[in-house]
């Protein structure tokens, strides 16, 4: 019996070719790329020398964020309505803050009205005072309802979250783009919007108004403030697990199916949401504003 021996196919070449790293480079090109200018170290400290106020400041993803901008090398003010939480923060926020550097010098708690501009005015005012000048503001002071559907939410409900959430917010982007504007030196400002805020969810038809009203704060003031150097971002945040509250207000079932809903297969946590206002606050982000930055895991597809 005889044996037949199956003939291969000859494979064409695919083309490639490496390159000699050594040839000189053709003329006009020899200049590195600025990103590539090692004249210098890299900055460790993205935000050294920059002052941030945070409104909502003592919040979960308000002290994360304080504490990130901090080990970045920035002075915070931290404000919100809730004095006992702000005396909270304060020891937890220590840790951010080398041994001995006076925590006042590189910390401010105001307890105060978000939605009052004479509040919010103070607030920004004493900053300035405190620490010379601003260049960042996170406005992050909001909070969410409990779900009701269209027909039984009240005209009380929806007034209440759409002062709390979007009042706060345009006081206090007003009061810091004023003191950003006078500076001359440019500045960042971001507003913590929510998922809420790019997709509907039923039953939540106040807060997924509010924040989508965030948004077009953002866009508005963004091509206002360009001229001036000031760039505005929203984030948009999914559910984010920061303790054993933050399940409050959804029911288990829910939970699992927007768990399910999500890519990365988990609920965010607060320094998920740190991390990126730490680089819309830094230069690293200096060509970016009007944008809308998901922090969500891939829950929503816009």
């Amino acid at each position: 019996m005889s044996s037949i021996t199956a003939v291969r196919p000859k494979m064409q070449s695919s083309g490639i070719s490496t390159l000699n790293l050594n040839k000189p480079a053709r003329p006009g090109i020899e200049r590195a790329p600025t990103s590539t200018n090692l004249s210098r170290p890299m900055p460790i400290h993205r935000l050294e020398g920059k002052i941030a106020i945070i409104t909502g400041g003592g919040g979960k993803v308000g002290v994360e964020t304080a504490g990130r901008l901090l080990v970045e090398g920035a002075n915070v003010a931290l404000i919100d309505i809730d004095r006992q939480s702000l005396e909270v923060a304060v020891p937890i926020l220590k840790a951010a803050i080398p041994t001995g550097v006076p925590l006042e010098s590189r910390l401010l708690t105001i307890a105060a009205d978000g939605t009052k501009e004479v509040d919010v005015e103070a607030c920004v005012n004493k900053t300035v005072q405190r620490f010379g000048r601003l260049d960042v503001a996170l406005l992050n002071a909001g909070e969410r309802d409990d779900s009701k559907s269209l027909f039984d939410t009240t005209e009380a409900d929806f007034e209440k979250i759409m002062h709390t959430n979007v009042t706060s917010a345009f006081l206090a982007l007003k009061h810091v783009a004023r003191v950003l504007r006078s500076q001359g030196t440019g500045g960042s400002i971001i507003l913590r919007s929510s998922i809420a805020g790019l997709r509907g969810f039923p039953g939540l038809i106040s807060y997924s108004s509010s924040k989508f009203a965030l948004r077009g704060i953002a866009l508005t003031a963004a091509d206002e403030l360009g001229k001036y150097d000031i760039r505005v971002n929203t984030i948009h945040t999914s559910i984010i697990d920061s303790g054993p509250g933050f399940k409050e207000g959804w029911s288990t079932e829910r939970l699992a199916e927007l768990k399910g809903e999500t890519a990365l297969g988990r609920f965010g946590s607060p320094d998920d949401v740190a991390n990126v206002i730490a680089f819309l606050a830094s230069d690293d982000s200096k060509f970016m504003t009007g944008g809308h930055l998901k922090i969500d895991g891939g829950c929503v597809s816009v």
